[in-house]
């Protein structure tokens, strides 16, 4: 894998097959199907689907390891939902408190930046951030 920086971000492969690991289900993939002469390249399907995914910055899979911090495909699609309705108010780096645990994400490219546990939460200071949302 590779841990070369893109802007102020790692590369996200080892980060995504990190977390992917982490969420354990096998009743939800999802097949595309591709039909043949549509003109579009893997490379084109796999760059819009990861626009829409929520992903984890190095050092957020670093926490996520240490705090003991699972995904669960539910909680996945509530993030990416929180950094929509983040972003549609122009927050750009936003808090997303959610039940067991709260995020620091840039809402705009749904990269999470680092995250806290519930019991970790209390007597906390979170700066540099525009906006929050409570789910």
């Amino acid at each position: 894998m590779s841990d070369q920086i893109i802007g102020n971000n790692y590369a996200m492969p080892d980060a995504l097959i990190r977390q992917a690991e982490k969420v354990k289900s096998s009743t939800n993939r999802e097949v595309i199907n591709i039909p043949p002469g549509s003109g579009r390249s893997f490379q084109e399907i796999l760059q819009e689907k990861l626009k829409n995914e929520v992903s984890f910055s190095k050092h957020a899979s670093l926490r996520s390891e240490e705090r003991n911090i699972q995904m669960t495909p539910d909680e996945l699609t509530r993030l990416s939902e929180a950094c929509d309705k983040a972003a549609q108010k122009g927050i750009k780096d936003a808090l997303i408190i959610m039940d067991r645990a709260a995020f620091i994400v840039n809402a705009q490219s749904k990269v999470v930046v680092t995250m806290v546990d519930k019991t970790d939460m209390k007597n906390n200071v979170f700066t540099n951030i525009d906006g929050a949302v409570f789910l």
